[in-house]
């Protein structure tokens, strides 16, 4: 994998996952990395992304901002949907939702090692 700025590989894995390419995504991610904290593979990003899919079909996110310094980058998103499955335990309301959210990515050699989110709640 080639060396790439932290905002580039966040940038790939968003294009990627929301083509539903979950495989080309999770070449971005490594075999082991940390997620708000926890460890996990591939596999649990995936099934991650799967559920997201599967409760909000047209789940979207935008980077407006990004802000990188060494092997982090911090990024402001705008993230939409309608929530019209089950996300996160939450039963579907069909309601569409627009909010904001933040995340702060480790990124070395060219893949994601960490990730911490906050999003508002819809």
């Amino acid at each position: 994998m080639t060396t790439s700025s932290p905002a580039d590989v966040v940038h790939a894995i968003n294009a990627l996952r929301a083509d539903g390419d979950f495989d080309a995504a999770l070449r971005h991610i490594a075999p082991r990395s940390l997620d708000q904290g926890v460890e996990c593979d591939r596999e649990q990003w995936r099934r991650k992304w799967e559920a997201i899919v599967a409760g909000v079909p047209d789940f979207a996110v935008t980077v407006l901002q990004s802000v990188e310094s060494g092997e982090w980058v911090s990024n402001r998103y705008r993230i939409t949907g309608t929530h019209t499955g089950e996300f996160f335990g939450r039963p579907p309301t069909g309601q569409r939702f627009d909010v904001t959210g933040m995340d702060m990515v480790r990124v070395v050699s060219g893949q994601l090692v960490e990730h911490w989110v906050v999003a508002e709640p819809f």
